[in-house]
């Protein structure tokens, strides 16, 4: 049976909540603001082989149902294996402000391996690092410690807490092409303008800049930065969507939004024997 740990992290400059189980960070407040800023749902359910809600799911090694060769994969589960698996936190470094865990194919079903058709059973370590302060810093960093290459996708799925998802606005891609996964995935270009939620909203931005989240109703902007991320992923459902999130109580999908550093699809990561990658999301507030 897996043991559910929560632990709290609290200092000075912040406060946040992460699990042992998928190294999910379900909480980030910066003590300069009243509310959370990375977006906790009013109730999660905790259950073995199940992803927590909200917080910060740490997507590997598929996006979504999976991608490669140009075509879906129909994976599960839904975002990869990793939500769902007891993670190892290095007790010496765990501090006041920083958290550092690990997985390895060792803690994977081999059922579950390779991942990706045509790639070899994969060797890998998988290393997350949290900074918690009046910035939230999350880098995850994987090497491939065997001797053949293989892929990956990869994303920090950042839930962020917003007062009415109608009424704020992203800026940073104006006139970024996506991908639009509410229409096939068919290609788009986003206007000039800032993106905005009147609908759902599913997207995979070509972008590697900085964007910033305007919330009058919170009166804050959210600054978030990232590197080694070719993709920006954006999303609301725009309707209840499910018990990751407590719909039942005011309506929560309004009271979020995503955006999240991404390596995925055509973008995915390829590593050879040795090599390795970190994304890495850096999130401050004004």
């Amino acid at each position: 049976m897996t043991d559910f740990v929560f632990r709290n992290i609290d200092n000075s400059a912040g406060s946040a909540t992460i699990s042992d189980h998928g190294a999910h960070l379900l909480r980030w407040r910066p003590l300069s603001q009243a509310t959370d800023v990375v977006f906790a749902p009013s109730s999660v359910v905790v259950a073995e082989g199940r992803p927590l809600g909200g917080g910060v799911p740490v997507i590997f090694p598929w996006f979504g149902p999976g991608f490669a060769d140009g075509h879906g994969l129909g994976k599960k589960p839904n975002h990869g294996f990793v939500r769902t698996r007891q993670w190892h936190l290095d007790t010496e470094s765990f501090s006041n402000s920083y958290a550092h865990y690990s997985l390895t194919e060792a803690d994977v079903p081999s059922d579950m391996l390779p991942w990706f058709e045509g790639d070899a059973v994969p060797s890998f370590r998988a290393d997350y690092e949290v900074h918690v302060a009046d910035t939230l810093t999350m880098t995850l960093t994987v090497t491939n410690t065997g001797a053949t290459p293989f892929s990956y996708e990869a994303a920090l799925h950042t839930y962020f807490h917003v007062s009415d998802v109608s009424q704020i606005r992203l800026t940073g891609l104006e006139h970024a092409h996506y991908e639009d996964a509410t229409n096939g995935f068919a290609p788009c270009e986003q206007p000039g303008e800032a993106v905005t939620f009147d609908g759902p909203v599913d997207r995979v931005y070509a972008s590697t800049a900085a964007v910033e989240l305007h919330d009058e109703g919170f009166g804050r902007t959210i600054h978030v930065a990232k590197s080694g991320s070719a993709q920006t992923v954006v999303w609301n459902p725009a309707e209840p969507y499910g018990v990751l999130v407590n719909d039942s109580v005011n309506e929560e999908w309004r009271h979020f939004v995503c955006c999240e550093a991404a390596a995925c699809r055509e973008h995915a990561v390829r590593l050879e024997p040795g090599e390795s990658h970190a994304l890495t999301q850096t999130l401050s507030v004004a």
